[in-house]
């Protein structure tokens, strides 16, 4: 059976296809008169990378324009929490690429923690808006490209990328600018009270490919977007990566560093492999399992080989698929869990398959829906899944087509059906109050799995004291009828 990107990935590509941005997708960089291609890389740390080894991998051989710069300048890059500069990340770890594949590139860094395109626009524009400049990749702060409902400013996102790509091409018309689409951050779905808590990294990837596909389609001088993000979830469905980086299955890697929110040193590989394939046209497959950036990282040959491939299917591999999904959702009823969705339109669609999980990450087929065939008309289904447990479950569609190919939608989650142990606030610094619907005992354990506290909720609630324990993550385990149930704290 062949797999491919997701519905809503496949309708977007259709859609930059109609608009004229074949070549922008089939191909990188055209070359340069010089003999010799110069690219700029933009962004913050999600480009120079939040934490060695990749913060200051292969710096000699890149330029940071920001090096040097003394403290109280707008460019400085302030050292607190980090290593000193020259900074180089994803843009070292492309250049080796570029060099290891004979390729001539001169590749330049203007990237400073924790700001947005706007700030770049305001305070770096004479960097930018050089004639000198081949290519120019666009990276925006991780959550403004987001809906306002989920916190973001796209309108902001919208305006200073496209100011930026002006300026790029008053200063060179030839130049290529390409939109560095960023991943979905664990943090900001794992922990409570975050825009996509209780949600999953798939309908976070998909908010943000919308925004970057949406900005590349509307304006056609964007040479086209380098799917970062779209990648760090193949990965994550291939059983490549991690989904959930608290329950770690054997033998995949975390795209995640400790923090949940940048990129660890596998992360930031797979994001320059994709970076390799969009900007030079190149098969990042063919760096191979003795490539030189991995054996610097002390990356496996087995991972460096996973994630080239993965970067190569999300690059050059993503074939439109015959149904565009509008809608998915799940709703626990009291005869189990409803689901329902929508297509635009439909060609040769054989059937969905509904799968249920309860990890996120090991699915099983429940229930098969025949598909409408060809129609360009909308189209509603529903099914229900009788035999749901009460435990917290996700859910996912496999369309299949008539030749027997197949895809993937987003996932949707579904809360457990009975009230659930809870712990409040989170992230706590001194104390935490843990409750529950009945008495019950509980424990906590480190993230390395030792007990550092145990005790029960005789009346239901109780304060547990943190003053002794480390700053991290810790599991709270509640004992409800013959399993024990875990929620994560995050102690300040």
């Amino acid at each position: 059976m062949r797999h491919s990107c997701c519905s809503w990935r496949a309708a977007t590509r259709r859609a930059l296809l109609r608009g004229g941005l074949v070549a922008a997708l089939a191909g990188g960089f055209i070359g340069s008169a010089r003999g010799q291609v110069r690219v700029l890389f933009v962004g913050n740390s999600f480009t120079h990378g939040a934490y060695d080894p990749v913060q200051t991998y292969n710096r000699a051989a890149i330029i940071d324009e920001n090096a040097g710069l003394p403290p109280g300048h707008p460019r400085y890059e302030d050292p607190t929490g980090s290593v000193p500069g020259p900074w180089s990340g994803v843009a070292g770890i492309f250049k080796k690429f570029t060099t290891q594949a004979g390729l001539n590139y001169a590749v330049h860094l203007e990237a400073i923690s924790e700001v947005t395109l706007q700030y770049h626009y305001n305070n770096a524009l004479p960097i930018i808006a050089q004639s000198k400049w081949d290519g120019v990749v666009l990276q925006e702060q991780s959550t403004l490209p987001l809906p306002v409902a989920r916190g973001g400013q796209p309108a902001v996102f919208v305006d200073f990328a496209t100011r930026l790509e002006q300026a790029v091409h008053a200063a060179n018309p030839a130049a290529n600018v390409y939109l560095f689409q960023t991943w979905a951050r664990a943090d900001l779905v794992e922990f409570p009270n975050q825009p996509y808590s209780g949600s999953t990294v798939d309908v976070m990837t998909q908010d943000l490919h919308a925004a970057y596909y949406q900005l590349a389609a509307a304006n056609g001088r964007f040479a086209g977007v380098a799917p970062v993000g779209d990648a760090w979830l193949r990965a994550m469905q291939a059983g490549v990566a991690l989904r959930d980086p608290f329950s770690p299955p054997a033998g995949r890697v975390n795209l995640w560093a400790a923090d949940n929110f940048h990129a660890s040193k596998w992360g930031s590989y797979l994001s320059a492999c994709v970076l390799f394939g969009r900007l030079t046209g190149r098969d990042p497959r063919t760096l191979g399992a003795a490539e030189q950036a991995a054996v610097d990282l002390d990356i496996a040959p087995p991972a460096a080989t996973a994630l080239q491939n993965i970067a190569y299917q999300e690059v050059f591999g993503g074939t439109p698929l015959p149904v565009t999904l509008t809608a998915f959702t799940a709703q626990r009823l009291a005869a189990g869990v409803q689901l329902r969705w929508a297509t635009a339109s439909e060609h040769n669609n054989a059937r969905f398959e509904v799968q249920r999980s309860t990890d996120g990450t090991r699915f099983a087929t429940v229930a098969a829906v025949p598909g409408r065939g060809t129609t360009a008309q909308p189209a509603t289904y529903s099914t229900l899944d009788p035999t749901a447990p009460a435990t917290p479950l996700y859910y996912r569609l496999q369309q299949v087509d008539d030749s027997g190919a197949a895809s993937f939608s987003p996932v949707v989650a579904v809360a457990e059906s009975n009230p659930a142990p809870g712990l409040f606030p989170n992230p706590a610094h001194e104390g935490v109050v843990l409750s529950a619907p009945t008495a019950t005992a509980y424990r906590v354990r480190s993230a390395r799995g030792q007990l550092v506290a145990q005790g029960s909720l005789a009346s239901g609630a109780a304060t547990v004291g943190l003053t002794g324990l480390a700053p991290g993550i810790y599991l709270v385990e509640f004992q409800v009828e013959k399993r024990w149930v875990a929620r994560r704290l995050s102690k300040l």
